[in-house]
């Protein structure tokens, strides 16, 4: 049985060896098989360089959020906290509609009208994701 093996192998190398090495058409087998070759060596290289950058923003993100957690939290007054949530957050909000926000010693109220409520969430999660925010005093109404 195992030189039965050692034959078959032996058949195939042979057999890969005619194919490759053929006067007619060798080399045009050689050129497609070096270009294929080439070919996933450049996807692979690309998806590895893809992997790794994306690796390197998780990295950051991770950085940023622990340096973030360990920074003591910023006291800000109620008109300078309503430049920075006006800013982050609704810098960020393109969904038409009015909009208001009032600010009373870091107790943000808004009001105003929304399509849906995961508008509703997005909204509150980008005002909540503002340092110095204490407190949302959500009075948004769902609808038209």
């Amino acid at each position: 049985m195992r030189r039965f093996g050692s034959i078959a192998f032996g058949v195939v190398i042979g057999s890969f060896l005619v194919y490759l090495f053929d006067p007619d058409r060798g080399r045009s087998r050689r050129a497609r098989l070096s270009d294929q070759a080439a070919a996933r060596a450049r996807d692979l290289t690309e998806s590895m360089r893809k992997t790794v950058e994306y690796r390197k923003g998780v990295a950051r993100g991770v950085v940023h959020d622990v340096s973030k957690k360990l920074r003591p939290e910023e006291h800000y007054d109620d008109q300078t906290l309503m430049q920075k949530v006006k800013s982050e957050a609704l810098g960020y909000w393109k969904e038409p509609g009015e909009i208001e926000i009032d600010i009373t010693d870091g107790t943000v109220r808004v009001t105003g009208s929304v399509s849906d409520s995961s508008s509703r969430d997005r909204l509150i999660g980008l005002i909540g994701d503002v340092d110095g925010v204490e407190i949302i005093d959500d009075r948004l109404t769902v609808g038209a």
